[in-house]
């Protein structure tokens, strides 16, 4: 079989597989992923061809409980399951279940990213570990725990235009936290890729309501949305 055949659907693990261990790059993708949609299938995949980094694995490290987020998401099966079919078509890809391993060991308390790259940190693998982050998060990077020990590993996300790179620097220096040095490897660390419309949000409002909730939903894969429907989540109680 190929090498660059992927995996079906791809492998849910909770530790990292070997192939990966190996590889010359490691890009991880934290999130709840509830539900997953387009964006997070696609962009992380152009992350990586942007980087000319077609060797490295992706990663997705679906969250627990987000220390920033009122949503409690669904329960992870159900988590788990959507995302598998969602990246389905992705070759060297895989979901690891840390995050919600270590969550079982300690119920209740948040779900820090420090926390999880630690955790990787202490592994022995080859190469690099880098993690994506949109400019939402990267602005606001200085108010995560322990922010200090982990944002030069981070990989930013732009929309549309490399024009981009100028405004989010421009506010990124407004914040009086970076450097000089900081802000050019913040440049350094970012990638430009196109929109997609889609929201997890905006998704969940149209699934709660039963006169859309049956209708194609933009940004949301159909076998996600029949795995949703088939499973009845989504619906208001």
């Amino acid at each position: 079989m190929p090498t660059d055949t992927p995996p079906f659907p791809p492998e849910t693990c909770s530790d990292i597989p070997e192939q990966a261990q190996r590889a010359p790059l490691r890009i991880f993708f934290g999130g709840t992923f509830d539900p997953p949609h387009h964006g997070h299938a696609r962009l992380p995949d152009r992350v990586r061809t942007n980087m000319k980094q077609e060797r490295a694995w992706l990663i997705y490290v679906p969250a627990a409980r987000s220390p920033h987020k009122q949503h409690q998401p669904a329960d992870d099966a159900h988590r788990l399951a959507m995302l598998r079919l969602a990246l389905r078509d992705l070759h060297r890809t895989c979901v690891w279940t840390g995050e919600l391993d270590r969550a079982a060991q300690h119920p209740g308390q948040p779900s820090y990213w420090v926390d999880t790259w630690t955790q990787l940190k202490r592994l022995e693998m080859n190469g690099d570990n880098r993690f994506i982050i949109g400019t939402d998060q990267a602005l606001a990077m200085h108010r995560w725990h322990r922010y200090d020990e982990i944002w030069r590993d981070a990989i930013v996300m732009l929309r549309d235009h490399l024009d981009d790179a100028d405004a989010f620097l421009n506010t990124m220096k407004d914040s009086g936290v970076w450097s000089a040095d900081d802000l050019d490897h913040w440049r350094d660390r970012t990638v430009a890729l196109p929109t997609i419309d889609a929201s997890s949000s905006s998704i969940r409002t149209q699934l709660s309501d039963a006169g859309t909730r049956e209708n194609p939903i933009a940004g949301l894969d159909d076998r996600v949305h029949k795995y949703i429907l088939e499973q009845g989540l989504y619906t208001l109680a």
